[in-house]
């Protein structure tokens, strides 16, 4: 189900996200799109995302304040 990144923000903090089907501005900015995989570990997540074939935009990074000790561009 399609979703606007400040649902995605709210229902998804604190954890790692890949997103399918995903809408940006002209400027690059993710203005929302299908969650397929959520978990608080990145791990469980990258193993997954080998798994799922899709060709459209995707998206896979962390929602919410980072961890302590962790970065991520």
């Amino acid at each position: 189900m399609y979703k606007l990144m400040n649902q995605i923000e709210k229902e998804f903090d604190g954890q790692w996200v890949f997103m399918i089907n995903c809408i940006q501005k002209e400027n690059g900015t993710l203005l929302g799109g299908e969650v397929i995989l959520n978990s608080e570990s990145r791990v469980n997540v990258s193993r997954k995302i080998k798994s799922a074939k899709n060709k459209s935009l995707t998206f896979f990074g962390y929602i919410g304040k980072a961890p302590e000790g962790v970065a991520y561009l």
